[in-house]
């Protein structure tokens, strides 16, 4: 079998035991949003995961290719229809179901269903509306949600297990977690979600015109396949250490990173570091004595 050629050299590597390359095998991802943090399907696919749901209306477009694993002869075609084709050329053996559908509040009912068919979620989409749907539907459901912010030009990851009864809206304060969606203006709540989640450094690494335009939906997120391919790994990673957590397999010198404490590796200043979305307090890791210090971040 080609899964057993996948998985045959992660053998060996730390936690990459038979059980947990097993459990990878049968865990259900969905991955809603397919665009650049949804290129985490790459990395997924290439680590043994084999079974999926991927949901996205957006069409490949030739900007795309910048950080998707496709072709020029792509553009055009549907995103999840190029992934599906893409994931059963890597490994034949994968199920994938795919839906050509933006996620609005029109069709809940099918996002309910994809999270209660997956395992874990992964949250890759670009949009506001659709990143409160898809985060309320898995607190519901109690299910567990990755997200990386892919337009943070670094390596950032957070897992919500919405065992604590903390969920994206509550802890950042924007005062829309007992509101209909119906009745949310999400344009205006946008800025305001954005700066909450600047860790320390990410506003400097766009360009503040930039920054601007996207902010106001002139142009699209700036993505670029070194940063974005962080947030994949990130991610990929992410849901490995969730995958032995979920079957109860040994996890060894490392630990899920649990919102509201966001993971961050800033490759412009080479350092890594925890950040407290809710308490707005830095965490520093000491190599030496193996605990993190938490100091509050001066702006």
């Amino acid at each position: 079998m080609i899964w057993d050629k996948i998985t045959e050299r992660q053998k060996g590597i730390l936690n990459f035991t038979d059980d947990l390359n097993n459990a990878i095998g049968k865990t259900k991802v969905a991955v809603l949003g397919t665009g650049g943090n949804g290129n985490v399907l790459d990395f997924l696919v290439r680590l043994g995961y084999q079974e999926f749901q991927i949901a996205d209306f957006d069409k490949v477009e030739e900007s795309n290719l910048n950080r998707l694993p496709f072709f020029k002869r792509s553009a055009g075609l549907s995103k999840v229809s190029a992934w599906e084709t893409y994931l059963k050329t890597v490994n034949p053996a994968c199920k994938v179901i795919a839906h050509d559908v933006k996620i609005t509040i029109n069709n809940t009912d099918l996002v309910e269903a994809i999270v209660k068919w997956s395992d874990i979620v992964a949250l890759c989409v670009s949009d506001l509306q659709a990143a409160f749907i898809v985060s309320r539907i898995c607190a519901k459901l109690k299910k567990r949600m990755l997200m990386g912010p892919g337009t943070s030009n670094c390596w950032v990851i957070t897992t919500f297990t919405h065992d604590k009864g903390e969920t994206l809206e509550s802890v950042m304060g924007l005062g829309t977690d007992k509101m209909e969606l119906s009745k949310i203006k999400f344009e205006e709540i946008l800025p305001r979600m954005v700066k909450m989640y600047y860790f320390p450094g990410r506003k400097e690494r766009v360009y503040p015109e930039t920054l601007a335009k996207v902010i106001k939906g002139e142009i699209a997120p700036r993505s670029c396949k070194i940063f974005v391919s962080m947030v994949n790994s990130a991610m990929s990673w992410e849901l490995v250490k969730n995958t032995a957590v979920m079957n109860k397999l040994p996890l060894e010198n490392t630990s899920i990173t649990e919102f509201p404490v966001i993971q961050v590796f800033d490759p412009y200043k080479g350092s890594a570091f925890y950040w407290n979305v809710k308490t707005e307090k830095i965490g520093i890791p000491n190599w030496v004595t193996g605990k993190t210090t938490w100091e509050t971040y001066k702006k």
